[in-house]
């Protein structure tokens, strides 16, 4: 499945939609998806739900945010993760550094409305 990435505003923080492949040919891509749409000053989402498969490349990039998240003092959560993404984390032995959550709903009222 291909890749997509979309970034939206809710509650005062970034909502990333990742959905498809995240592998070797689409980690550079995801990786630029999240530079543009967070700028570590707030918490990031991830929403995973749509993800089918995900590769050591795909889980670099969700390392790296998550480490650049603990150097501003933010936080990363997955939101719905996939069994695809579950199987990785799992097999690397760090779905611990990832909470998880429910699906974010744009019905969540912003922080700021005047953003």
């Amino acid at each position: 499945m291909e890749f997509s990435c979309t970034a939206r505003q809710v509650a005062g923080r970034v909502v990333l939609a990742v959905a498809g492949d995240v592998d070797l040919a689409a980690h550079t891509r995801f990786e630029a998806e999240v530079e543009q749409a967070w700028d570590g000053s707030t918490d990031l989402v991830i929403d995973c739900s749509g993800i089918t498969f995900l590769d050591s490349m795909g889980l670099r990039v969700l390392v790296h945010t998550k480490q650049r998240a603990d150097e501003t003092g933010h936080s990363v959560v997955l939101a719905a993760p996939s069994d695809p993404v579950l199987r990785v984390l799992d097999l690397a032995g760090i779905r611990s550094l990832f909470p998880e959550v429910d699906p974010v709903s744009d019905a969540e009222p912003d922080a700021d409305p005047a953003e």
